[in-house]
């Protein structure tokens, strides 16, 4: 039985021209799925943060039709603030959307315009700050933090609305690797919620592995939409886009040219699978929040609830970005881990695993209890 996927987000035949004369967007038209992880993709000035700002009704159209859920976005004030209520925008500088003098204050703001009880608000607000690691400093003024500290009470605010649809505009720009990797563990617990997430990005790396759809635009235009392999394997797009071929789709080219592998990997391990043979694994011990155990190999954390369990335990783990591909690269080399995982982020270790799988390769998971 084929399953139809629905589209949360669709622009059809979309263009905007500033004040002034200058066109920013022509004659965009694009369907993104529900549930989808989006990576737009193109130089500074491509129109990305334009886009963006019609998707949630900052702006709009001069021409074309933009719809949310099926339904023409609605420029009236009710309209609007039934969009803003499920369609959230985290802009590039967090200080053009932070205006409340406290941390708490600011994540609550939204919630508590939605009309909601207290202690939902005070949930949102708990839940939002624990998932950007800022709990500890809920109280502290904003002009206190540092600029990523300050962008993530911006995602906080965000999440702290609940949406339907995460829009994120250059989220990882200003960040340190940690937290750029952080970013992306919390874009997939969003999404694993069966939200929507959206970012702008010019991290060809991470879009590679992490996106399901790739849309690349240009001068305001279109200029390709797609898989990630689909699109990077698009040679005239990426040279006017002036983006550069991920390091692991030209292995991914290389070993298909040369007939040595007809399977796709998205990430480093895996695509090196087609160039490894032999390969015995260590075996993958998954530890949950709560559950204290022996620690095989190198320890890694995934998910806020599990970040927040080995803070408060006190537990020594060696990979606290980016663990899963990271664990993975453990075992390939024939060594046990221990990866600390939230259980709503099953999915993201599921799909690695498969990956793998594609290779002929079954990694042990052992659920620790």
């Amino acid at each position: 039985m084929r399953v139809e996927m629905t589209t949360i987000l669709e622009t059809a035949g979309l263009s905007y021209t500033y004040e002034g004369g200058k066109q920013a967007l022509r004659n965009i038209s694009i369907k993104i799925p529900t549930g989808c992880k989006v990576a737009f993709l193109g130089p500074n000035g491509a129109g990305k943060s334009t886009l963006f700002m019609h998707f949630n009704g900052i702006l709009k159209q001069t021409a074309g039709d933009v719809e949310y859920d099926s339904k023409k976005v609605e420029h009236s004030k009710k309209g609007l603030m039934k969009l803003r209520k499920e369609v959230t925008f985290v802009m590039q500088n967090p200080d053009d959307q932070i205006f409340n003098v406290i941390v708490e204050d600011d994540v609550a703001f939204g919630p508590f315009n939605l009309d909601l009880p207290v202690d939902e608000v005070r949930k949102r607000v708990d839940g939002a700050l624990k998932m950007v690691g800022m709990e500890n400093e809920r109280r502290r003024p904003i002009h206190h933090l540092s600029f990523g500290q300050r962008k993530r009470v911006a995602v906080a605010s965000a999440l702290a609305m609940d949406p339907k649809v995460l829009i994120m505009d250059e989220p990882t720009a200003g960040l340190d690797p940690e937290m750029v990797h952080r970013l992306y563990e919390i874009a997939d617990e969003v999404n694993m919620n069966g939200s929507t997430v959206i970012i702008s990005t010019h991290d060809v790396e991470t879009a590679y592995s992490w996106a399901d759809l790739v849309i690349v635009i240009v001068n305001g235009e279109v200029l390709a939409q797609g898989t990630p392999f689909e699109v990077f394997s698009m040679k005239d797009v990426l040279e006017k886009a002036g983006l550069s071929v991920p390091m692991v789709h030209g292995l991914n080219e290389f070993m298909n040219t040369n007939g040595r592998s007809s399977i796709y990997g998205r990430t480093m391990s895996t695509v090196l699978l087609n160039m490894r043979r032999d390969v015995v694994p260590g075996t993958l011990h998954v530890m949950r929040p709560g559950c204290i155990g022996k620690i095989y190999g190198r320890a890694g954390v995934y998910g806020s609830a599990s970040r927040s369990f080995i803070e408060n335990e006190k537990i020594d783990v060696q990979i606290r970005f980016n663990a899963i591909e990271r664990c993975i690269g453990d075992i390939l080399d024939g060594n046990d881990s221990t990866l600390y995982l939230d259980h709503a982020l099953d999915h993201v270790l599921d799909r690695k695993l498969l990956d793998v799988a594609a290779h002929g390769i079954t990694i042990p998971v052992k659920e620790c209890q």
